[in-house]
């Protein structure tokens, strides 16, 4: 009985850490923008605002995420009357230059022969 017990809270641990059914995945390197639709009078709420800013789109069509740093953050729509608008997974990389260039500084700071 105890097995089961503990079965069934390693599945809702399990549960927990995926995302909801329906949330759409965003991918984007940091500096990179991507569009959101939302109705008007729509709010965006990120559970992580290090990872994206959001802001409205200049043609007032609804929101835009920018890529602040890497990471992963789930960002919510929410219409007029706290209703869900739908779900966002935003996963934001390096830049794909960045790395290589990170390297060869971090090299130079081991204090060893240049």
């Amino acid at each position: 009985m105890l097995f089961v017990a503990a079965a069934a809270a390693g599945a809702v641990l399990a549960a927990g850490d995926s995302d909801p059914a329906g949330t759409a995945s965003i991918h984007l390197e940091v500096g990179e923008s991507a569009p959101l639709a939302a109705a008007p009078g729509a709010n965006v709420l990120c559970d992580d605002p290090a990872v994206v800013a959001t802001d409205f789109a200049d043609d007032a069509g609804g929101f835009v995420v920018h890529a602040l740093t890497p990471g992963t953050t789930l960002c919510g729509v929410w219409l007029t009357g706290q209703k869900p608008g739908g779900l966002y997974r935003v996963t934001v990389t390096s830049k794909k230059g960045d790395a290589g260039s990170a390297a060869a500084a971090d090299a130079g700071l081991d204090g060893g022969p240049a």
